[in-house]
């Protein structure tokens, strides 16, 4: 099973996330996943909040809807880091990176709009526990955990930075 604890980076995220969530009050844990194992991992011994699953691929939604606690998300293409064609949603050995998409914040803020669309977020303080694997791409190689609000990751207790275009 690919969720099996392993002592690897992976898990200690997932672990961690748990944790902070708990800790928190965070409303949801959102993973960015390829095969799902990294929200499996997250989803392990019943998490006390809902876990958003990301992925860019149809199959692996279709199999984390089976999961306990799991509300996968397809997001469109580009939202994830990714773009492909429907054909290529599929291809787990080579997914198609968008390199124009690698905006961090962009992809966070795409977490946020999956949770709020999911239900999972009600109140723009309300708090989202996010791991991803950065580069995108890199299957099992969550390597990042991050708190933010449900309005985005330039927000902090209501109040949001505005950045100079």
């Amino acid at each position: 099973c690919p969720c099996r604890k392993k002592d690897t980076a992976t898990d200690a995220i997932t672990t961690a996330a748990r944790q902070i969530a708990q800790t928190v009050k965070a409303k949801a844990i959102v993973c960015f996943t390829l095969q799902g194992s990294t929200v499996l991992r997250a989803a392990q011994e019943r998490a006390t909040v809902p876990v958003l699953g990301i992925t860019p691929f149809k199959e692996t939604a279709r199999q984390l809807v089976m999961s306990w606690g799991v509300y996968p998300d397809l997001p469109r293409s580009g939202s994830f880091g990714f773009s492909a064609d429907d054909e290529d949603f599929f291809n787990y050995e080579n997914p198609a990176v968008d390199e124009q998409a690698d905006d961090f914040d962009m992809v966070l803020k795409n977490a946020c709009r999956a949770a709020l669309r999911k239900g999972l977020v009600s109140d723009p303080n309300d708090l989202l526990v996010v791991t991803a694997g950065i580069p995108f791409g890199t299957p099992g190689a969550a390597n990042i955990i991050r708190l933010l609000p449900a309005a985005g990751p330039s927000c902090w207790d209501g109040v949001c930075r505005v950045e100079d275009v």
